[in-house]
């Protein structure tokens, strides 16, 4: 293992990585100005009401962190009705959240503040309301990411890098000294621990979401973070022998040897925590946000490890740097200036970065963790997501496409006959969008 370097080092290694990536929608020329929608008598843009003690009133915030909602979400929104008497902000936590929130958009019923779900990038004016007005825009990650015609709808709660979070007294336990560097060692590594009586790789596999991130190995095989968009290109993207095959084939694969939870249909996020917290299970592929739930569990931070996963056996790893879930607003929010000062308080002044071991989505924001050192200690490529275009979602939207289902479907089914079955959707569905 090198020698720990500053996170500062870490931080601006990403930063030149996502210079390279050439990230898209600078909207350097956006106009930011405050939305025509805000009732009257209310007009005052965010920035200025973010400094403004006259802000009244009460908003909902639906979240999809249930776990954290009688805790430090409580106390974030605390913070902030002391500074801001005669404020209320109500906190509600959804389990089932995309799905419960894309109801409440065909009812047109969206709370005030809330993760935005993706649409099509047309549509986010319909549902949301523009944020340039925080005054935040040259100063955010993954800025194009919800922005349309100019304007900001969206703004990345967090940033992470995905990577294998390890139990390091799991391996100990297993006699495993270092995590995995190719894919023969990941699945020697995985016997070493399945033989000692320990879980090697947790999935989460009944939530289905906790699955979204080993779409990861398909695009470290393909090169690029644009095998999602290149689908359009082709009728057939998913085949075998691609990167779809190949990079979901290392979690099938890891299914097939026993390597995953025994009862696989059972397993869910809340047991998952306790039991990597507690070293039944010793690994999960996740996003480095992942640390502090597992500290809430129990885990000492030092007993916590952090790696690329290996995709191939060259040696050589990549790591995938991605934005989450987003702030917004509701476009039909009838408190827009208390939604958007929340949102802005959220986002500088919560803390919440730093209680959750997480990459703010400000660009001036640092921190210090030793377990994104040890990561980048392994000197991985990095890659940067980018935007999903329109042409896709659509094309996505039409065939009803899951991905979270799609990975579970590939993951304990036969590759070629799921593959199959998706490939004629996919090919109806973009016909359709033609």
């Amino acid at each position: 293992m090198k020698k720990t370097v500053t996170i500062a080092l870490v931080l601006s290694m990403c930063m030149i990585v996502l210079a390279a990536c050439g990230g898209k929608g600078n909207n350097s020329n956006a106009s930011p100005s405050a939305s025509p929608s805000v009732e009257s008598g209310a007009s005052e843009t965010a920035s200025a009401g973010a400094e403004n003690p006259e802000l009244k009133g009460t908003i909902t915030w639906a979240t999809h962190r249930t776990e954290l909602v009688d805790t430090d979400l409580k106390r974030y929104v605390e913070k902030f009705e002391a500074k801001y008497p005669g404020t209320k902000v109500k906190i509600e936590g959804l389990k089932d959240y995309e799905q419960t929130i894309r109801v409440r958009m065909a009812g047109n019923e969206l709370p005030d503040v809330l993760s935005l779900v993706e649409t099509t990038k047309a549509d986010l004016p319909t549902f949301y309301e523009p944020l340039d007005d925080l005054g935040l825009n040259d100063n955010i990650y993954f800025k194009d990411y919800n922005t349309y015609e100019g304007k900001l709808y969206g703004i990345t709660q967090q940033t992470a890098i995905n990577g294998l979070v390890y139990n390091k007294k799991a391996f100990e336990k297993a006699g495993v000294t270092a995590p995995p560097k190719t894919l023969d060692e990941l699945f020697s590594i995985s016997e070493k621990l399945k033989t000692a009586g320990i879980v090697p790789m947790a999935t989460s596999f009944k939530d289905g979401w906790t699955l979204q991130y080993w779409t990861d190995p398909a695009e470290f095989i393909y090169g690029s973070t644009s095998l999602r968009n290149d689908k359009i290109n082709t009728d057939t993207p998913f085949t075998v022998d691609g990167p779809y095959g190949q990079g979901l084939g290392i979690l099938k694969q890891l299914y097939d040897k026993g390597y995953l939870e025994k009862d696989i249909y059972s397993a869910n996020w809340d047991q998952t925590q306790k039991d990597i917290a507690n070293g039944k299970t010793a690994m999960m592929y996740i996003g480095n946000w992942f640390f502090s739930n597992l500290i809430a569990a129990g885990l000492p931070s030092e007993d916590i490890g952090f790696a690329p996963l290996p995709y191939d056996n060259s040696g050589t790893v990549k790591g995938m740097m991605r934005n989450d879930w987003a702030y917004a607003v509701s476009a039909k929010s009838k408190n827009k200036p208390l939604a958007k000062a929340f949102v802005k308080f959220m986002l500088e002044e919560s803390g919440d970065e730093a209680d959750h071991m997480i990459i703010s989505p400000l660009k001036d924001k640092k921190q210090d963790l030793p377990q994104l050192t040890e990561f980048m200690s392994y000197n991985p490529t990095m890659l940067e997501a980018q935007s999903v275009d329109t042409k896709v979602t659509t094309a996505e939207n039409k065939m009803q496409f899951n991905l979270f289902k799609f990975i579970q479907e590939s993951t304990v089914g036969n590759l070629q006959d799921v593959f199959d079955g998706y490939n004629k959707k996919w090919k109806t569905a973009k016909a359709a969008g033609k």
